[in-house]
């Protein structure tokens, strides 16, 4: 669960291992404080989202500054079958790496990971209506974005990206 919310928000296997071990060592570290062990799934993904968020913005970081070493492109961690579709998934997560971090979790925990908005709210300890927004957000401007690329713009035809039909 944790690693493969990593992997999708990264865009990254390796960086996702990395980010797995830091969140189970937290886990660990704060195991004793879980009250509720019905409440685990969400316990390990609050770690997980607080690492994310830290890992992103150390990315947004690292690209204001060019003597920083850069983030590694994103891989294609699905197994396209050609190289149009793997190039478009390199292409979306350029894109998501535009995003606030914020609006980039909320988008790839509703996306990708199908968690309802109020799970996100829980998970990441924000109001409902903070997620609608950041979902909107993201949304507006991966259209926009999309329907500047040429080579993207046949993807925004059909369903938006925050509106499931």
């Amino acid at each position: 669960m944790v690693l493969m919310t990593a992997e999708r928000s990264l865009g990254s296997r390796a960086e996702a291992d990395d980010i797995v071990q830091e969140v189970f060592c937290r886990v660990f570290r704060k195991a004793r404080t879980l009250r509720d062990p019905d409440s685990l799934r969400s316990f390990i993904y609050s770690f997980a989202i607080r690492v994310l968020k830290a890992e992103l913005r150390r990315r947004k970081v690292r690209g204001w500054f060019p003597f920083l070493p850069a983030a590694a492109p994103a891989e294609v961690l699905f197994s396209a079958s050609d190289f149009e579709s793997r190039d478009l998934l390199a292409k979306l997560y350029t894109l998501l790496d535009r995003l606030t971090p914020r609006d980039r979790l909320v988008f790839v925990l509703r996306r990708m990971e199908s968690m309802t908005v109020y799970e996100i709210a829980a998970t990441m300890d924000i109001s409902v209506s903070t997620v609608k927004r950041s979902m909107a957000h993201a949304s507006r401007r991966l259209s926009q974005w999309v329907a500047a690329d040429p080579g993207l713009a046949g993807l925004d035809k059909g369903e938006h990206w925050g509106r499931r039909r």
